[in-house]
């Protein structure tokens, strides 16, 4: 009786591991749409931020842009929150704009962080938009953009960094 169990394990185990390749072999192309919000739940679990979901996109500028919220209305109302502008523009100026007006959007000065992989980062822990506090993120590569917004914690530089590098791996350069 246990060997089949154990057969039922190791076949799981593969399958999981297999998915995880693919994912992490496949990387989501720019202008795909809902594929942008690559953050799960798990993800955010893993960072240390509660109660978010299976994400609720809502994706325009023809699958180039795509709003993710994993839990609340967005995350200057308390939820968490994933937008991605990949392109962000056609060339680097535009693609810039797209940063600045992301950045421009909080109510507090955002401070550069060190992002493995990304062109330019800034974050603060206390961004206000209407709701509580909220910590952000706002990062570029390339032609990508992308915010995460989670409720504020005292490990919000951690989670942000360790969500942000997720993001940054699972999107196509």
């Amino acid at each position: 009786m246990r060997i089949p169990g154990l057969v039922v394990v190791v076949v799981v185990m593969g399958s999981w591991f297999a998915v995880s390749s693919a994912r992490a072999d496949k990387p989501v192309a720019a202008k795909a749409g809902a594929a942008m919000c690559v953050l799960t739940a798990a993800d955010f679990k893993a960072a240390g931020v509660d109660k978010a979901g299976k994400p609720n996109p809502n994706v325009s500028d023809g699958g180039a842009s795509a709003y993710c919220v994993y839990a609340g209305k967005s995350s200057a109302t308390g939820g968490i929150e994933l937008d991605v502008f990949f392109p962000a523009g056609s060339t680097p100026a535009e693609v810039k704009a797209t940063e600045e007006t992301a950045v421009g959007e909080m109510s507090a000065s955002l401070q550069p962080i060190k992002l493995a992989g990304a062109d330019g980062a800034r974050w603060t822990p206390s961004a206000v938009s209407g709701g509580p506090e909220f910590a952000i993120l706002v990062a570029r590569r390339d032609k990508l953009v992308f915010v995460i917004g989670v409720p504020k914690h005292k490990d919000s530089r951690a989670q942000l960094s360790a969500l942000g590098a997720r993001v940054l791996a699972r999107l196509a350069r």
